[in-house]
């Protein structure tokens, strides 16, 4: 029997060491478990706390005010800026020219007085002798644009034989239009001939109808001549307007846009004057070829030459004026005068602009007739002649940044 019971008491022993040992185990397992589970969102983000002192309000506070006050500030001042700007951009292109004549030892100063006495004269000599001219053109075609409108409304019109089958169609166009309510475009043109002989044979007063002012005139005059004389003049307005850290960086991208501007403007000078007398001519050769001189020729041409100023847009706007007056003259002449604004075009594009405009890098005609367009939306003709040089100085900063972030 006792051989039994201690074999029984042995094996009670082992059975209970192993269950301790099972339960050691379980609680070594539940000890070590929660550092194995993964912590919670709230345990592991760390705690970002945002610490906004008075001190910083009152200067965020006072850069806003300080911002909204400079806003106004420029606003209120805008004309005075537009002023300067305009200097600046004929600072820009006289500048070269007076740099020749310096190097021919002619002082600065004689130089600018020189350049304004020869526009003078050439502005002067054009006035007198192409605005009596073009006034007489505009009286003319005056009196015969209503004729010609009303003409056309009623189906009266001459037409040539090959397009009399038009004339049934041009009828249906117009049926039903009152002629007695058609605008008095006679009235219209007639009182833009009085203004143009008005202003014939006075150089300044025209410049002055221009630039909108004597004050504004006589100040834009002025300041491009204190520019071109102080032959550092144009880098030190630049560089007033910049702190003093950024004068080396200013002064590169100041030169590379006063080139630019400089090539640009003389260039669309040139390419005027080009156009405007490329037309002339042909509408001369036209009427030598067929015997039959065509009618306000020098208006046109003078249209022609002054809408060059939007790049290709010339040949085309003069060819629409002159559509319904040729029209008028002869039906056949439309043909002839279409043959020309084409040719005009060919040439403008692949001879005058490419030997002209080849210095001014980088003013692409459709950014530049994109920038006159914003230009002339906010500040009319003057911002037309300010969004060129706007332009171009914000183009050369994206380019120059772009060029660093690559």
């Amino acid at each position: 029997m006792a051989p039994l019971l201690s074999s029984i008491h042995k094996r009670l022993r082992e059975f209970t060491g192993r269950v301790k040992t099972l339960k050691k185990k379980r609680d070594d397992q539940e000890k070590v478990a929660p550092s194995r589970l993964p912590k919670k969102p709230q345990e592991d983000a760390k705690k970002i706390e945002f610490v906004v002192s008075s001190a910083t309000i009152a200067k965020v506070i006072s850069l806003t005010v300080i911002l909204l006050a400079l806003t106004y500030f420029l606003y209120a001042i805008r004309q005075i800026l537009v002023i300067f700007f305009i200097a600046f951009f004929f600072a820009s292109a006289l500048d070269p020219l007076v740099d020749y004549l310096q190097a021919r030892k002619i002082p600065r100063a004689l130089g600018v007085l020189l350049i304004y006495a020869a526009a003078f004269v050439v502005l002067g000599f054009m006035l007198s002798n192409l605005v009596p001219i073009i006034t007489t053109e505009l009286s003319q075609i005056a009196n015969r644009a209503q004729e010609f409108i009303v003409n056309i409304v009623r189906g009266e019109i001459v037409l040539p034989e090959f397009m009399e089958g038009l004339r049934p169609r041009i009828q249906d166009l117009f049926e039903g239009i009152d002629v007695s309510q058609l605008p008095n475009y006679k009235d219209v043109l007639l009182d833009a001939a009085n203004r143009l002989s008005n202003v014939a044979g006075n150089v300044f007063n025209a410049i002055v109808v221009i630039f909108n002012g004597f004050f504004n005139t006589a100040l834009i005059l002025v300041l491009t001549f204190l520019m071109v004389v102080d032959e550092d003049g144009i880098n030190k307005f630049i560089l007033s307007l910049f702190p003093s850290r950024y004068a080396a960086y200013i002064q590169e991208k100041n030169e590379i846009i006063k080139q630019k501007l400089g090539y640009w403007l003389r260039g669309q000078v040139v390419l005027m004057f080009a156009v405007g007398i490329l037309v002339y001519i042909g509408f001369f050769i036209i009427g030598l070829a067929t015997g039959e001189p065509v009618q306000y020729a020098a208006t046109i041409a003078l249209v022609a030459g002054l809408t060059e100023l939007i790049p290709y847009a010339g040949p085309f706007v003069a060819w629409a004026i002159a559509l319904p007056i040729v029209a008028n003259q002869s039906l056949f002449l439309i043909l002839w005068m279409t043959i020309l604004m084409y040719i005009v075009q060919l040439l403008e594009n692949n001879v005058l602009v490419p030997v002209v405009m080849q210095k001014a890098v980088g003013l692409s005609p459709i950014f530049v007739m994109f920038s006159m367009f914003v230009g002339f939306h906010f500040l009319g003709v003057v911002g037309m002649i300010l969004a060129v040089p706007v332009a171009t100085g914000v183009a050369i900063f994206v380019k120059d940044y772009a060029e660093k972030e690559k």
